[in-house]
């Protein structure tokens, strides 16, 4: 079978074929959803300009743009200044023959561009809108800015994460969005689902914010049966002991080990030798052990410390101790597991550059993580990776029918940028 007829047998038979989805906005939440969108058989047409670049085009530092494929593969890529009379008018064009329309830019925003919500029904009815916010669409927050890292703190994240002796702590990224964009694929399916057997379209707010609010589900809980608020463990937990990082052979080199009952415990002392502190009496239950940690560990860490991780993580897990190595990038690299599953791919990227067109651009090679989800009949294509706007001829040629001669004056005054 030819790649052509390949290409053309998973998009016939993958699960969202047929449906188009306008993507338009930046960052992190929003293209992640186009790419699970997009992997499920979505033509999913993703709206940028050179003139005001994303910043997640310049990730990571180190190699500017080689993290792009993993928000952008599977996309069709236009470029399109909707700030403009003749932008905006196009943009409608193209809502209008799609079923889909997510943005994650404030509605304020989108009126002053003539795109909001109401000019989107305006050219189809029965479109699909999804909102993506950062605190809500309406509320006391809801002209708030806001950004990932922030959101940790109101959503109650950062309440749980740190030592205890230790001010709240951050997980260094938009933890929330990663959420939001899981969450939005699976309303988006849901609606598309619900339009084609009740013929009701939807319009739908999602929330970083609440998304965050939703992962602390436990601590509310708690909370309210227990009256009993969250607190900073650091890597300790709440019933298993001991529970924690222990340091290894190497620079920056750890495994995390758990025992939550007591045959774990037995099976970590048999895999130390069975050394005589770990036959004190106040280690013989797990009450002991929860309330003795400091000295457990101790213990624990001066017996890891000499040993190589991947080794230890294997001798320990044989002796039923759930064990894992802190894995390091050169880890996930090499790790058989992913290999087996082609979790990494071979992908182009292009090196972004502010004030230069991303024609002009230099390509570069790096890996991607492959598909975002695998069905067991259905197959799943790891999709192409595209340079922003090119896919401007068959969008705006093809797709809404304009001439060549019309593309290239567009193009000449910026709109098509």
């Amino acid at each position: 079978m030819t790649s052509t007829a390949r290409t053309s047998s998973i998009a016939r038979t993958s699960p969202l074929a047929g449906i188009r989805v306008v993507e338009f906005g930046p960052y992190v939440a929003l293209p992640l959803t186009g790419r699970i969108l997009g992997s499920l058989g979505a033509e999913v047409i993703k709206v940028e300009t050179n003139k005001v670049l994303d910043e997640m085009a310049f990730i990571p530092a180190w190699s500017r743009g080689a993290g792009q494929p993993e928000y952008q593969r599977g996309k069709k890529r236009i470029t399109l200044d909707v700030r403009t009379p003749e932008g905006r008018d196009l943009m409608l064009a193209l809502a209008g023959v799609s079923d889909v329309f997510m943005t994650n830019f404030r509605r304020n925003v989108l009126d002053r561009w003539g795109i909001d919500f109401p000019a989107i029904r305006e050219r189809r009815a029965d479109c699909i809108i999804m909102w993506q916010t950062g605190l809500g669409g309406h509320g006391p927050y809801y002209t708030y800015k806001s950004f990932g890292i922030l959101v940790q703190h109101l959503s109650g994240v950062s309440l749980m994460t740190g030592e205890a002796d230790e001010p709240p702590g951050v997980v260094n990224t938009s933890y929330s969005d990663y959420h939001t964009g899981v969450f939005q694929p699976a309303a988006i399916i849901a609606a598309l689902m619900r339009r084609r057997l009740t013929g009701k379209t939807a319009t739908m707010e999602s929330s970083i914010f609440k998304s965050g609010v939703a992962t602390c589900g436990p601590a509310l809980l708690d909370y309210q049966v227990n009256n009993r608020m969250p607190e900073r463990r650091g890597n300790r937990d709440a019933y298993a002991a001991p529970h924690g990082v222990y340091p290894c052979a190497g620079i920056d080199r750890y495994i995390a080990i758990s025992a939550a009952n007591d045959g774990q415990w037995r099976g970590l002392r048999g895999a130390m030798g069975d050394p005589g502190w770990a036959a004190a009496p106040e280690y013989e239950t797990r009450i002991g052990r929860r309330r003795n940690e400091t000295a457990l560990d101790d213990g624990i860490a001066a017996w890891t410390r000499p040993q190589d991780s991947a080794e230890l993580m294997g001798a320990l897990q044989a002796a039923g101790v759930p064990a894992g190595l802190v894995a390091q990038g050169q880890d996930l690299h090499d790790s058989r597991h992913l290999q087996s599953r082609k979790f990494y791919q071979d992908t182009r990227y292009w090196e972004a550059e502010r004030g230069v067109k991303a024609t002009e651009w230099a390509e570069g090679e790096s890996v991607s993580w492959s598909i975002p989800a695998r069905l067991s009949e259905t197959p799943i294509a790891f999709g192409e990776y595209r340079n922003i706007g090119a896919d401007n001829a068959y969008v705006f040629g093809e797709l809404l029918g304009l001439p060549s001669a019309e593309i290239a004056r567009l193009e000449e005054g910026g709109v098509i940028y």
